[in-house]
């Protein structure tokens, strides 16, 4: 007579395993900033959340800023795949509406993290947040063209700065944000494209 076999139990290999805690400690340590702070958010403080030891925390990493870096990372890495698709679109206007969409997308996506922004202005100064000078002038570059107007420029800040005021909408519905957001976005973006500081004088004259 032949034995049952043994049903097969998958085996969660020591690095998922790992991989799977790096990533609670960073949602966990995302949650605390939004709700306490990042300066009052202590690395035993988000041991003590977890259940886990300090010592467990440390293995994965050392600092405070380590984890806000890794919170942030995907939002960048997520900004970037967005900007190499808007670089392939052909015309102006599709690459104004595929930028609001995603924009808004990735405001939707990220409210905690708008939040944190909001609460913490150590968090909207630390060198993880800043705005790398290149990546500016490239997403420019791509939705206006060589030479944006000072309109272009500002309407393309005021969409970077919506990310801060996230909080203001912490009441709305995702879905209602998202109508909000993108109707706020559509409109910055409609700026004159050959609105020109001069011309503005001449026709206040």
């Amino acid at each position: 007579m032949l034995s049952e076999r043994e049903p097969d139990v998958p085996v969660v290999s020591r690095s998922a395993q790992a991989a799977a805690t790096r990533q609670q400690i960073v949602e966990t340590a995302q949650r605390l900033f939004a709700d306490r702070g990042y300066q009052a958010t202590s690395l035993q403080g988000i041991a003590n959340e977890m259940d886990i030891t300090k010592a467990a925390v440390y293995y994965h990493f050392r600092t405070k800023a380590q984890i806000l870096q890794a919170a942030l990372d995907p939002a960048v890495e997520e900004m970037t795949v967005l900007l190499d698709e808007l670089a392939g679109m052909p015309s102006r206007q599709e690459k104004l509406d595929a930028y609001a969409v995603g924009w808004v997308d990735f405001l939707v996506r990220n409210r905690e993290l708008g939040t944190m922004l909001l609460h913490d202005p150590e968090i909207r100064a630390a060198s993880v947040y800043a705005e790398n000078d290149g990546r500016r002038r490239r997403i420019l570059r791509v939705l206006f063209g060589t030479s944006p107007t000072p309109a272009e420029r500002m309407a393309y800040v005021m969409c970077v700065w919506m990310l801060e005021g996230l909080g203001e909408l912490s009441d709305l519905s995702d879905d209602d944000l998202r109508a909000t957001l993108l109707l706020t976005v559509r409109g910055l973006l409609a700026v004159p494209g050959d609105a020109k500081v001069g011309d503005a004088k001449a026709g206040d004259a």
